[in-house]
């Protein structure tokens, strides 16, 4: 009898102490923030997903637009919150892996300082070319390029996937184009459909209105496969430049330490919105394109090493 009620005891103790008992999660608002001012596609992202978590979770997911210093103002400000869930952030290529590599006085690292959710989008990067150039095609535009150093001009803020695509092609085919720090991509779309720019690397999202209306030249796309948004524009490897492997993406991390079993809720939530078919055609409108890997750490590392092989060649810094 003593026995029994000795494990009876050891089992209620056991149980009285799981999560069960916990307050379910979210118990709040729960706040996502973006490093980008909205309407741009890491921001797009953000609420679609957000709104799906809200459907799911029964608490309001909220977007929380901190903009600035190349992103980095909104992933300090998640990496600093409180780790227990009420605070994710969906980050871009940029801030995640490129600033802290060229940066010498950001030294945070996404594989250290939070934990993974999801690759929520791949963005494909579109190269327009303003109807200036001569080039319909990027072997054509390679030729006259070459045939024209110094002449043309790509923008890009300084460390965005715009700058290192751009200063990579440049390295990767011994051209001299030309970069000019531009604050997003709307600017610089307007600037190349202007003629101010002769090119710019930019998100499909913020190139299709250009391109449909023939007002700039798609050239090529990056990624393994054409973007649904562009089916007529060929990758880069297509082609003939197989080696630009460079891509831009959005993901989804909650600060370091928060709790495992909040972390696993999350991940299977978010992956549940990404495939449902609404979501798919929601993104797929803006040029965003769901990712097959879904290890989260793996594919950080392998995108921080192309960025850091390309920035470091390149010797891109920025700051003091």
């Amino acid at each position: 009898m003593g026995r029994r009620f000795g494990l009876a005891f050891v089992l209620l103790s056991a149980l009285a102490a799981t999560p069960a008992n916990a307050a379910p999660y979210p118990t709040r608002n729960v706040e996502i923030i973006v490093s980008y001012a909205p309407g741009g596609s890491t921001d797009f992202v953000a609420r679609v997903v957000a709104q799906k978590l809200t459907e799911r979770l029964g608490q309001p997911f909220v977007i929380l637009n901190r903009p600035g210093a190349s992103g980095t103002i909104g992933i300090n400000l998640a990496m600093r919150a409180s780790p227990d869930g009420h605070t994710l952030y969906v980050g871009y290529t940029s801030e995640t892996v490129v600033v802290p590599q060229i940066s010498k006085k950001q030294n945070y690292s996404t594989a250290d300082d939070f934990e993974p959710i999801a690759v929520t989008g791949l963005v494909p990067v579109v190269l327009m070319v303003s109807k200036n150039v001569k080039a319909d095609n990027l072997r054509d535009l390679l030729a006259e390029i070459r045939a024209n150093p110094g002449k043309y001009t790509y923008g890009g803020s300084v460390g965005s996937p715009p700058h290192v695509m751009g200063a990579w092609m440049n390295k990767l085919r011994g051209l001299n184009v030309q970069h000019i720090p531009y604050r997003g991509g709307a600017q610089g779309v307007n600037d190349v459909i202007g003629g101010h720019l002769d090119m710019f690397y930019g998100g499909v999202a913020v190139g299709m209105p250009a391109i449909a209306s023939g007002a700039v030249k798609a050239i090529a796309v990056t990624g393994d496969t054409r973007s649904q948004a562009l089916p007529n524009v060929p990758t880069f490897k297509e082609a003939g430049v197989p080696e630009f492997d460079l891509a831009s993406w959005t993901v989804m991390l909650a600060p370091k330490g928060t709790p495992a079993d909040i972390i696993a809720l999350l991940k299977r939530e978010t992956l549940f919105a990404l495939n449902e078919p609404s979501t798919r055609e929601a993104l797929a409108k803006q040029g965003v394109e769901p990712s097959a890997n879904q290890d989260v750490r793996a594919f950080l590392s392998s995108e921080r090493e192309k960025f850091g092989r390309a920035v470091r060649e390149l010797g891109i810094t920025m700051g003091e």
